[in-house]
């Protein structure tokens, strides 16, 4: 049971997305997921550590980080906070300029100015809008190729043959998979290492390092991540949101979600209708 993330893309003619993001200093791990799309990130401030497979290192001001294809991969800080460019792009974009993304397994992590001041020139005309810039869309495709030719060329190695995973990687993935479709009732640690095939202990230490939780930490994360688009959409009570979401009880689902959002599930529901 794969289940990675998609992307939906909101301009056809432009099929990237973009984001700045800040991170605040011993922030906590962002949820690993995985896609098939490739995702670069320029580190712009501060430091921070990345999670790339069973890799984890340390990045800085001027570091790019690429993600490969279907790469589990995850997001921390800890003494500073971190602030970089991500920006990811859809597979059709290289196979629409003849070559496949596919095909090259990328370096983690690149120490290149070009690079990092073609992204950054990317954010410029990413924020700008048609009466500022008439030629938005060519300039983000012309950066776009220039990026993705500047990674191929030079920071990848070009190999047709897929990438194989480790054993301990797919079921992760697995794991993670049967999280997100199961987390809507009670799962238990022996259940989901037997799923993957792992003995419980192994599972539990091997989990934690890879994804940075707990699995009860993870699935609480899952649990609250479904409530969040409920409370921002659905008109079922906070308690029915509670228990659709796999929480036992109203007490415990808004400890939880706060603890992870800051937000009692009430607040956050009236703080993002007072944002509509």
């Amino acid at each position: 049971m794969h289940i990675y993330e998609t992307h939906k893309m909101k301009d056809p003619r432009l099929p990237f997305i973009f984001h700045v993001t800040h991170r605040q200093k011993r922030a906590q791990e962002t949820i690993c997921n995985w896609h098939e799309n490739v995702e670069i990130i320029s580190v712009t401030a501060g430091s921070g550590l990345v999670t790339c497979g069973e890799q984890r290192f340390s990045v800085v001001a001027g570091d790019v980080v690429v993600i490969n294809q279907n790469e589990l991969h995850s997001f921390s800080t800890a003494e500073e906070e971190m602030d970089y460019f991500c920006l990811i792009v859809d597979r059709s974009f290289f196979l629409a300029n003849h070559f496949d993304s596919n095909d090259f397994h990328f370096e983690s992590k690149i120490k290149n100015e070009a690079l990092s001041a073609l992204i950054g020139r990317f954010g410029y005309f990413w924020e700008s809008d048609k009466q500022t810039e008439p030629m938005r869309v060519q300039h983000l495709r012309a950066l776009a190729l220039a990026i993705c030719l500047e990674i191929c060329e030079k920071h990848a190695s070009f190999d047709r043959n897929p990438r194989e995973e480790s054993h301990l990687l797919s079921c992760v993935k697995q794991a993670i998979g049967y999280i997100r479709a199961e987390s809507n009732r009670d799962i238990s640690l022996d259940e989901l290492a037997s799923a993957v095939g792992l003995s419980k202990y192994y599972f539990a230490r091997e989990f934690r390092r890879i994804t940075g939780y707990s699995f009860v930490s993870y699935l609480n994360v899952i649990r609250c991540e479904k409530a969040r688009e409920l409370l921002a959409t659905d008109r079922l009570s906070v308690g029915d949101i509670g228990r659709t979401c796999g929480f036992a009880n109203q007490s415990y689902f808004t400890r939880t979600f706060r603890m992870h959002t800051g937000y009692t599930p009430g607040d956050y529901r009236k703080r993002h209708q007072r944002e509509k």
